[in-house]
């Protein structure tokens, strides 16, 4: 029987989540498209062929390279031998240290697929023109790939000739639902990225960002089409939701309240036990407006404890927000952080808040000199003195559109983006750790996600989750765990022992 194989590298875009514990819907979209055609195929992860290539866990941590197999994970070499088509999933933009799985390079890729002689090809998430296939051909080792897309997975199957990354939603409509099939070959709980709109609502927008390279307008999902996808996922065991995948969720429906609070309406009326219903990307900007009052009070009302609308901030120097076109003003920002506070800053019966602000900042944008870590820490000392808390802080090198692997730095940046790192982390992100997880709370249904030198690591379904470490204890891998904070390790990682 001809059959076709996914094969997820994982991807983590501005935009969207693709490492576990998220699944992407690059991957997922794959697979929609060949259930929509009636093709078999089959989901294997890197993970999958780390551990058919004999990988294995040690005593005392588990080896987060094979943790994210699926139900095929026994018949690897197989599946992979006998496929007609391989299509490769991959592309992240920054370098990041995740803590229960770790994306392949191409050279990985290259050593675990090179025997097999079928038609492969690489579907990479980043970039958005031609110049990103001349970057990636620099780099991917030859011959590996028999061609390489862009955009919008499902867009190389529907026969798109245009922008491959314009979506196509009316045909999206049956592939997002079909692309369920895809969890019955899953074996662990994920955290689903759901779409709902592509492009920017500020033309032009910041200068460096891969949307304007794409050069998309701004385009909805409509309400039915996303709880109709939701549906069909929770229909076969999935629990846990983001609506990401989109650059600024108050602007869904140009910033329509009644759409957005409707949308959340319906998917709770067909998804009555969804555990996590999360939002990504806000621009604050849309925060502290009338209409942005509305839609923080409908998140905060209808998302489950835990939410975090992260910032686009990227800098708080004022000669960087001009050059760069940042969105929003100064004032802008910390209004709309108070904003968020005042609606989301109650906590659940999870005992997290329900919707706070996250912070991210980017080191190496135009304008950049010795006074921007100054501006960044008056700001955030100010958010601390205001008593608003913020979720967490993201500090990042600015990135090649291509991804991380293309950008060269030198010894000296590299040391001064790490001394940005700690006076960031000491100065504002401990400090405000401490205020949102007090010593003594306790918070419930957290995942037993990791093991790691005899301890275990716990963390919440969610975007952005806190760490809880339970030391010299190993629980059982995705069970769930009510736990009190008893101390803290680092500026993302709190102590926790298990009630």
């Amino acid at each position: 029987m001809n059959y076709d194989v996914i094969v997820d590298c994982y991807t983590d875009e501005p935009s969207g989540l693709g490492v576990p514990p998220f699944l992407s819907v690059h991957s997922r979209y794959i697979a929609g498209t060949l259930e929509d055609n009636k093709r078999k195929y089959y989901y294997l992860t890197i993970d999958d062929l780390r551990f058919n290539a004999g990988e294995t866990h040690d005593v005392a941590s588990y080896n987060k390279r094979i943790l994210n197999v699926t139900k095929n994970k026994n018949d690897v070499r197989n599946i992979l031998a006998n496929a007609e088509n391989i299509y490769i999933v991959m592309g992240c933009f920054v370098k990041y240290e995740y803590v229960s799985a770790e994306p392949p390079s191409f050279v990985e890729v290259e050593e675990l697929m090179k025997e097999y002689n079928c038609n492969k090809l690489l579907f990479y998430s980043l970039g958005g023109n031609e110049l990103t296939r001349e970057n990636i051909r620099k780099t991917v080792p030859q011959g590996l790939f028999s061609d390489i897309i862009f955009g919008n997975t499902y867009n190389y199957f529907i026969g798109e000739k245009n922008n491959k990354f314009t979506p196509n939603y009316d045909r999206l409509r049956t592939i997002a639902i079909s692309s369920s099939s895809i969890l019955n070959q899953l074996s662990r709980p994920l955290v689903i990225e759901v779409e709902t709109a592509i492009g920017c609502n500020r033309k032009p927008g910041c200068t460096f960002c891969i949307e304007g390279m794409r050069g998309l307008p701004l385009q909805f999902r409509e309400i039915e089409d996303i709880v109709a996808e939701i549906k069909s996922l929770y229909d076969k065991g999935a629990l846990y939701f983001r609506l990401g995948r989109q650059p600024n969720f108050y602007a869904y429906k140009n910033c329509n309240p009644n759409a957005i609070e409707k949308l959340f309406q319906r998917i709770w009326e067909e998804c009555p036990n969804i555990k996590t219903l999360h939002i990504d990307n806000v621009s604050p900007h849309n925060v502290n407006t009338l209409e942005g009052v509305k839609i923080t009070e409908i998140i905060a009302k209808y998302t489950t404890a835990g939410n975090i609308a992260p910032f686009g901030v990227e800098s708080f120097d004022p000669k960087i927000r001009e050059l760069c076109n940042l969105n929003g003003s100064l004032d802008d920002i910390h209004e709309s952080i108070n904003m968020i506070n005042k609606y989301g800053k109650e906590r659940g019966e999870n005992g997290l808040p329900k919707l706070l602000p996250g912070i991210n900042i980017i080191y190496g944008l135009d304008g950049q000199s010795n006074k921007t870590l100054d501006y960044n820490l008056t700001n955030f000392r100010k958010m601390l003195d205001s008593g608003s808390w913020v979720r967490r802080v993201f500090v990042r090198k600015l990135t090649s559109p291509y991804g991380e692997q293309f950008d060269k730095y030198t010894k000296d940046k590299l040391e001064e983006f790490e001394y940005w790192n700690c006076k960031i982390r000491k100065e504002f992100t401990i400090p405000m750790l401490k205020k949102v997880f007090p010593v003594g709370l306790v918070i419930k249904d957290l995942r037993m996600e990791m093991f790691r030198n005899g301890d275990s690591i716990l963390r919440q379904m969610a975007t952005c989750p806190v760490r809880v470490v339970i030391k010299n204890t190993e629980l059982k891998l995705d069970d769930f765990y009510n736990v009190r904070i008893i101390g803290y390790i680092g500026d993302r990682t709190l102590l926790g022992e298990v009630l």
